[in-house]
Order: C-alpha cells, then sequence, then structure tokens
C-alpha cells in the first residue's frame, strides 16, 4: 500500500503544473460582472506557464501548452476573435525559457521577477500585435497594457506561493530517482 500512494503521490505532482494552468484558464474565464476587473484581469495563466517552465519544464511539454492555449482561446474568444494567439505566447514563453534555463534557475527572485516582466510584455505586446493584424482593426492598447501591469505586480505573491511547493517536491527527496 505505501508504494502505491508514493506512485500515485508522483503521479499526482508531476500533473499539478497542467492541472493548474487548466484551473487558471477556468478561473480566468469565470464570470465576473464588473466591467472594469475583466480588462484588468491578471494573465494568472502565463504566470503558471512562466514558473513551471522556468523550475520543471518536462511537466508542461509544448504539445499540453498548445492544446491548453487553443482552448483557452476558443473559451475566451467571441465573434472575430484570434484562435491560437495564447497558444503562441505560452510556447513563446517555454522556448525561450528553455533557452535560457540554466541561466535564470540559479538567479535571485528579483531577476526571475525581471525575467517574467520581460518575457510577459513581449507576449502581450505579441498577442496585442496579432490580434490587430488579424482583425484588421486599431486595438486599443491600454486594456493589454493594464493587465500586464496588474500582473506583474501580482507576480512576486504568486511566484511566491508556487515556489512554496518546490520545497515539497517529492521527486528531489533523496533516493527518490529511480
Amino acid at each position: 500500500m505505501g508504494e502505491f500512494l508514493h506512485q500515485l503521490d508522483r503521479a499526482l505532482y508531476a500533473a499539478l503544473p497542467g492541472a493548474l494552468v487548466s484551473l487558471l484558464i477556468l478561473l480566468t474565464l469565470a464570470p465576473i460582472r464588473l466591467p472594469d476587473v475583466m480588462s484588468a484581469a491578471p494573465l494568472l495563466p502565463l504566470m503558471a506557464v512562466y514558473h513551471f517552465c522556468l523550475f520543471r519544464a518536462d511537466a508542461l511539454p509544448a504539445w499540453l501548452l498548445f492544446v491548453l492555449g487553443m482552448l483557452f482561446d476558443l473559451l475566451q474568444g467571441g465573434p472575430g476573435a484570434p484562435v491560437g494567439i495564447s497558444a503562441l505566447q505560452f510556447l513563446l514563453v517555454r522556448q525561450v525559457i528553455l533557452g535560457n534555463q540554466k541561466y535564470l534557475v540559479s538567479v535571485s527572485f528579483t531577476f526571475i521577477w525581471l525575467g517574467y516582466a520581460i518575457l510577459s510584455a513581449v507576449a502581450v505586446t505579441l498577442s496585442w500585435w496579432v490580434a490587430a493584424l488579424l482583425t484588421w482593426r486599431w486595438i486599443d492598447p491600454q486594456p493589454a497594457f493594464f493587465q500586464y501591469i496588474v500582473s506583474l505586480f501580482l507576480y512576486p505573491i504568486f511566484g511566491w506561493v508556487l515556489g512554496r511547493g518546490r520545497n515539497r517536491d517529492p521527486l528531489n527527496a533523496p533516493g527518490s530517482r529511480s
């Protein structure tokens, strides 16, 4: 029974990043009746993708991020909304982190936060440009900018909460690697 529980613990821990990104997508899409709040909804799924790609990239493979991003766009988009922008954001963040992971994991939280600030700014700007180009109309950048600022200031709290889970990583326990 002990071995079964250990294996179950490992399986649930391995599935946690994908499940958490999915939950944050649903939380982001939750109907909130305040229009000003929706325009400033933090980029919760992008924060989770950044954090988990930095510390547990193997738990968020590219195919999963693509599927989650497409699902996110399909669920949030209305008529004429471009599908694939979130998938593009998630994959961009993953690819940049994988290319620089060895430099980012050993630095202070300030530099991790700076990395998030830069990557999320690129992701938000890219999605704004792609949406404007695909719809062939001017899109006011103010809501995207405000959403970026809110997310930027919430990331330290979010990163701290997710970082607490790294201390309990059963895959990093001595003797746990098979």
